[in-house]
């Protein structure tokens, strides 16, 4: 005899649902998300390192 109260093995949502798509799916399936996802992480990894470097500069002696 089977328990009640457990979980049915669910059947595969229909075409006519609607059924929430993953955040990063949403990002994969448009390439101008992708490359907006791409050129954002690209601005604040160089622009960080560009800070890092310009922190890291012996300051210029006055003449």
């Amino acid at each position: 005899m089977s328990d009640s109260t457990s979980a049915s093995p669910q059947s595969p949502p229909s075409s006519g649902e609607d059924t929430p798509v993953p955040r990063m799916q949403r990002l994969y399936d448009s390439p101008f998300l992708l490359l907006l996802a791409c050129i954002v992480v690209m601005f604040v990894f160089f622009t960080g390192w560009g800070m890092i470097e310009i922190m890291s500069l012996e300051p210029a002696p006055l003449p």
